[in-house]
């Protein structure tokens, strides 16, 4: 979907304002395509992007797990929580690609579970630039991962 009204107010109250229940649609939609792409339907790990633990505990919810553990119950994907974020980024909102890229650099680190030889499904709410979502595959494919994948509610045009 792309991050145009409706759809961005969807996000921002799922996202923000702890409307979780939106998480259903998004995740139902997310899970529908998973589930008729070849390529992703074949992931062994479905994992959600982490947020460092002082934002998870602010916002109150990690809006990419909670989309996760919906898309892994759909599809039968396991889910395992393999990255962890390591860095505090600042929000990457009103930053342009090269600043986003430098915001999330070493921002995660390998958490539990083996990624060695494993087709990886990385679940996120929103892609702007793909850094971060390019950085957690960097990591994976560092450490052994077959493929990396990716799977996200909304896509938003680069307008910075």
């Amino acid at each position: 979907m792309l991050f145009i009204p409706p759809a961005d107010k969807v996000i921002h109250h799922f996202k923000y304002r702890r409307k979780t229940r939106l998480a259903d649609l998004l995740g139902r939609a997310m899970a529908g395509i998973v589930r008729a792409d070849h390529i992703l339907s074949s992931a062994d790990i479905i994992t959600p992007i982490p947020l460092h633990w002082w934002k998870r505990t602010r916002r109150g919810h990690n809006q990419s797990d909670i989309l996760s553990r919906l898309i892994s119950r759909e599809t039968g994907i396991r889910l395992e929580y393999i990255l962890r974020r390591i860095k505090n980024t600042r929000t990457q909102t009103r930053l342009n690609a090269e600043q986003r890229r430098e915001n999330v650099r070493n921002a995660f680190a390998l958490g539990n579970g083996c990624v060695q030889s494993k087709k990886i499904l990385l679940i996120d709410d929103v892609l702007t630039t793909g850094a971060t979502m390019n950085e957690c595959a960097r990591l994976l494919k560092e450490h052994g991962a077959a493929a990396v994948y990716s799977c996200v509610a909304a896509i938003t045009p680069d307008k910075r």
